[in-house]
């Protein structure tokens, strides 16, 4: 089975440039025999192929008999690498493109056409596009899609994110309060979001400080790898820790008598500080902090 597989993926790596292909490259796989082609169209019981892109002839075969895996094509690989260089704007335009190309086949398992909807949903999640992302979700079928990571991914955009949207603070919060999320195992970015996402509902309900402990679940779960999450949970923490009226009034206290080390302010600056060191080293991710925020820097512990 290894040798068939591997003559295969070479027969269809030799193939021409599916630059204006619509009809997605594919190896289908039977009991019997595998093949090397091009889907024409396809269904949830059955598809048509053919063995060239310049052939007219059309064959079918049974998908309860049939394993297809696709292959990358060309207009999804240039998104991605797009997608991965962070260049969310003209990614998601490209996304767009490769899933209504391929959207003739989009009810076969596995496809390119739902999975390039779904980095299109990614993309607008990561502008905080939140208006967009909830439209393209509306429209969304994820059954298609492979793998279980991806799917929990749409389940979060349909729950936290449309809350984050609608500023559904109390609900957002007894969400994650729910034993449903709570005992769910995550990967460290979907619950960075979640996280994330509560610790906004906590700003939005007026509990800063409760907020700071959502914000630093975020770095907990995620710590580094979700960039565009943990650099936000970190300035938002910056930002509450400058507004809050201790730390304002510890600093006023500052070169007084009446400054103390161990005040609640004090200890809020000390936070603040720690997180510009840990914004240094990993969470900055190179990008420069915010003149604003380097003020926690200026009051330093006395003793």
């Amino acid at each position: 089975m290894k040798t068939i597989l591997t003559a295969a993926f070479a027969l269809t790596a030799s193939l021409g440039s599916a630059l204006a292909q619509d009809e997605p490259q594919v190896l289908l796989m039977t009991d019997k025999e595998t093949y090397s082609g091009y889907m024409v169209s396809g269904d949830k019981t059955k598809i048509l192929w053919k063995e060239t892109e310049a052939s007219t002839v059309r064959r079918q075969l049974s998908l309860a008999t049939t394993t297809v895996y696709f292959i990358e094509p060309a207009q999804f690989t240039e998104a991605m690498e797009l997608f991965k260089s962070r260049n969310y704007k003209d990614a998601r335009s490209k996304f767009a493109e490769c899933s209504t190309l391929f959207e003739k086949v989009r009810e076969v398992k596995g496809n390119f056409s739902t999975l390039a909807k779904f980095y299109e949903m990614e993309c607008a999640r990561k502008l905080e596009d939140l208006d967009g992302l909830a439209a393209l979700y509306e429209k969304f079928d994820p059954e298609n899609l492979l793998h279980e990571y991806h799917k929990m991914q749409v389940k979060i955009y349909g729950i936290f994110w449309d809350a984050v949207r609608t500023k559904s603070w109390i609900r957002l919060d007894g969400l994650v309060m729910d034993n449903e999320w709570r005992n769910t195992r995550l990967p460290g970015n979907l619950r960075a979001q979640i996280a994330y996402c509560h610790g906004l509902a906590l700003e939005g309900m007026e509990k800063p400080i409760k907020a700071l402990n959502a914000y630093n679940g975020a770095f907990v779960a995620d710590f580094g790898a979700s960039e565009e999450i943990t650099k936000k949970a970190a300035l938002n923490c910056l930002r509450i820790l400058s507004e809050h009226p201790d730390v304002k009034l510890t600093m006023s206290l500052y070169k007084t008598e009446d400054y103390s080390d161990d005040s609640s302010g004090a200890f809020l600056i000390k936070e603040g500080t720690a997180l510009i060191k840990l914004w240094d080293k990993t969470l900055g991710s190179g990008e420069k902090l915010p003149e604003n925020f380097k003020v926690f820097l200026k009051f330093p512990p006395k003793n």
